[in-house]
């Protein structure tokens, strides 16, 4: 099986080195759409996101609010991720991606609604993830109103013993609050641009990783010498990213909240993992303008694949894996952050460690491709 798979490989590549335009006109415009279609279809099979991860701080430890609360938790919509004691974790959940809802439910809640007081519950949404919010607030709305008609209904039925149409007319919905963070007016341009133009730039860097490796081939550098290459040319792929950021913060009022130091080291370090990323691909394959394309079409669907326009919570499971193999999963959603929260360089130092462990995983397998091209 794993010989007739590298035979066919082998033919196809001898058949794309004989007719390059061929090839490359199938791929652009019959393969590309084609693969792209069905990774968008499968990637949003589920219409809206679901299981959305949520903290809950119940002050008031009724029987019906914890009742609430685990009806929140099985919809199909929410997963409760944390019961926390105080209202601060909400917001502090919300900033480290740990939750993108929050429910905070007050004190005396069950006692005011015997009273027909009305009491308020606050719901809290992460702005920064537009897609989260427009499934999640209608839901979350739809369950506190079901839940108090629920009770309103059963309550005056015991007490009244009237009819259900009737009793509708007499319930007061439960008075329920809501807070958007980080995004309060749901700006799309500052929701979709931060992490829209790295993707766009990242392809520019990954092929000219992939020409590099291809200027190198057979040189007989010394590894240290490819290390440069990678951090000279990776570094030069961060001021790309930059200035674009720049433009947008100095001409469209985009804003950046975040720490400025952790920004660039985030920035200098993913441009260097797809600087090596396009520079092993070179390293392997001969054909030049070959190697350039496939580094292209590698980091292409990362916009789509990393979670970015689509959460990846909301994807089937395989391509929620799968997105947490893709470098830019780290860093879109991380420099959108960066505008919209005040974000310390602590709060990044989990995203600069996985992008430590991809150039690591990378520079190793450029080690040994190297040394079997020095020895052969």
């Amino acid at each position: 099986m794993k010989r007739q798979f590298f035979q066919i490989f082998k033919a196809l590549y001898l058949y794309k080195k004989r007719h390059p335009k061929r090839v490359m006109t199938f791929l652009v415009f019959i393969v590309v759409p084609l693969v792209t279609g069905l990774i968008l279809g499968y990637e949003m099979s589920s219409d809206v996101a679901t299981a959305i991860p949520t903290v809950v701080v119940n002050h008031d430890q009724s029987e019906f609010s914890r009742n609430l609360v685990a009806y929140v938790d099985e919809s199909n919509y929410f997963n409760v991720v944390e019961e926390a004691d105080n209202d601060a974790r909400v917001e502090e959940a919300l900033y480290n991606r740990q939750a993108y809802v929050g429910l905070i439910i007050p004190e005396n809640f069950y006692s005011d609604m015997r009273e027909g007081k009305a009491p308020k519950i606050l719901t809290v949404y992460d702005g920064s993830s537009l897609a989260v919010i427009s499934s999640s607030k209608s839901a979350m709305s739809e369950i506190l109103l079901t839940l108090k008609a629920g009770y309103m209904i059963k309550n005056y039925e015991g007490k009244l013993d009237i009819a259900p149409a009737e009793v509708r007319n007499h319930a007061i919905p439960i008075d329920a609050t809501y807070r958007l963070l980080y995004n309060p007016t749901r700006n799309f341009r500052n929701f979709i641009l931060p992490g829209m133009l790295a993707a766009l730039i990242q392809v520019g860097i990954a092929c000219m990783g992939a020409e590099r490796a291809s200027e190198n081939r057979g040189k007989g550098l010394a590894f240290t010498e490819h290390l440069k290459m990678i951090l000279k040319w990776g570094s030069l792929g961060a001021v790309s990213i930059s200035l674009t950021l720049i433009e947008q913060y100095l001409l469209f009022d985009m804003p950046y909240k975040g720490t400025l130091l952790g920004g660039i080291v985030l920035t200098v370090l993913f441009s260097c993992v797809i600087f090596a990323l396009g520079y092993l691909v070179g390293s392997i394959l001969s054909d030049r303008m070959f190697a350039s394309q496939v580094a292209a079409v590698l980091v292409l669907p990362a916009s789509i694949l990393g979670g970015y326009t689509w959460p990846a919570l909301a994807m089937p499971t395989f391509f929620q894996w799968l997105a947490k193999i893709i470098p830019f999963y780290y860093y879109g959603n991380r420099i959108r952050d960066l505008c919209l929260k005040d974000l310390a360089f602590r709060h990044l130092i989990p995203d600069i460690r996985i992008m430590l462990i991809f150039i690591a995983v990378e520079l190793v397998l450029l080690y040994f491709i190297k040394k079997k091209e020095v020895l052969a």
